[in-house]
């Protein structure tokens, strides 16, 4: 067995390209203690899935930092608390609602940015486009007037670096959370006594099979969440899929001839590369993993994106295959797993916390994606530096991405 070390979980090599690395640990170290961040890492699909599963021993406590700065949210809740807040909001985010209320606004926002790009030459693709969807979709499916996107834009930026927990960027960001609640309270009286079809109305409508809705606190909070969880994560995955794309000249070609591709290549690269690298859970009670003792209170580590190109399950992983056999390649499922030689991605999580706004995330990369690729018949990164696609934080995502468009 090679001797392995923490400092290589934390060393610029392993952010380039971690993927050797934790083809090494799934076979020699799967389960392994990083002393540095004081987490017990876990790399195999199967693990992977069996601790996001059992959310009984598995807990979501430590994402208690988002409720530091934002409030309660369902996700950092388990069991009939989590089931609850979900049941309330899910409806609005997924589905007929989202086909049918939200997709031709997910169009338009689109079709806006898109207008503003040269009819050929360079443009930031980061800048015109991926940053600016994601915030400008959800402020127009809450009904907020375009006035609104720098400022969402910046309570995002300023809560998303609060979640570190370092100051004073975690004060900066709970005030600026707090200043956002007030204005969204005004919003939400406004929706009660006047409703729309917006999805600020739908929450605040909202209920559970025992007639349970969210308190004014809660829907801020969530929406604040939706901010930025569907915010900086579409807005880097969109960079990601393109840059992948473009790095796979063989399968584009082939999605261009036929845009119904777009879903399995969008499967296919959630899988291979996604954006979130790790996921953490706290231990309720004391377990063993490959003879290894570790004590309640202590934090598995799930790393989503090795448990995606696990050898074992997905063969070649490091492949972008869009006709994958052993991969899932429809719409996601919240259970995820794998049987019968086919096996769901993890993308976008398993289980309890499967991410509630897979749906929109897919709808924007789907739509953005074939909208660009049909704007420009000939599209290649610009001159210039290469972008750079490593680890940063707890994502995997570029530094940049300038295209090259006729």
């Amino acid at each position: 067995m090679t001797m392995f070390s923490s400092e290589q979980l934390h060393d610029q090599n392993y952010f380039n390209d971690p993927f050797p690395i934790w083809e090494q640990m799934r076979h020699e170290h799967p389960i392994f203690h990083d002393t540095i961040d004081n987490r017990w890492l876990i790399t195999r699909y199967d693990d992977a899935a069996e601790v996001f599963r059992n959310h009984a021993i598995y807990s979501a406590k430590p994402y208690s930092r988002f409720g530091d700065v934002i409030g309660q949210t369902m996700v950092q809740m388990d069991g009939k608390d989590h089931d609850i807040r979900r049941s309330i909001v899910a409806p609005v985010m997924v589905g007929k609602r989202l086909e049918n209320d939200y997709q031709p606004l997910i169009d338009g926002v689109i079709d806006r940015l898109l207008a503003k790009l040269p009819q050929s030459g360079t443009f930031d693709a980061m800048k015109s486009i991926t940053s600016p969807l994601p915030l400008k979709v959800i402020a127009t499916m809450l009904g907020m007037p375009d006035s609104y996107d720098s400022y969402l834009y910046d309570v995002t930026i300023k809560v998303f670096e609060a979640l570190a927990g370092t100051e004073p960027a975690k004060s900066l960001g709970k005030a600026k959370h707090e200043e956002f609640a007030l204005q969204i309270d005004q919003i939400i009286t406004e929706r009660i006594n006047s409703p729309r079809s917006d999805l600020i109305t739908g929450i605040t409508q909202g209920r559970s099979e025992d007639g349970q809705a969210l308190s004014r606190q809660e829907i801020a909070s969530f929406i604040t969440l939706l901010l930025v969880a569907g915010g900086e994560t579409t807005d880097r995955t969109l960079a990601n899929f393109w840059y992948v794309l473009l790095k796979h000249p063989e399968s584009l070609a082939k999605i261009r001839s036929d845009f119904s591709l777009l879903e399995p290549a969008i499967s296919e690269f959630m899988r291979r590369d996604g954006i979130v690298v790790y996921e953490d859970r706290e231990l309720s009670e004391d377990v063993a993993w490959y003879g290894q003792e570790i004590k309640a209170g202590e934090i598995i580590r799930v790393a989503m994106m090795s448990a995606n190109n696990d050898e074992t399950v997905f063969a070649d992983p490091r492949a972008f295959d869009i006709a994958r056999k052993d991969l899932n390649l429809g719409a996601e499922k919240r259970p995820g797993g794998r049987s019968e030689g086919i096996a769901h991605h993890m993308g976008f999580g398993l289980g309890k916390h499967f991410c509630i706004g897979y749906h929109l995330a897919r709808a924007e990369m789907s739509s953005a994606t074939e909208k660009l690729f049909t704007r420009y018949e000939k599209l290649a990164f610009a001159p210039g530096p290469e972008p750079d696609l490593s680890i940063r934080w707890h994502m995997r995502h570029l530094d940049h991405l300038m295209l090259s468009g006729s």
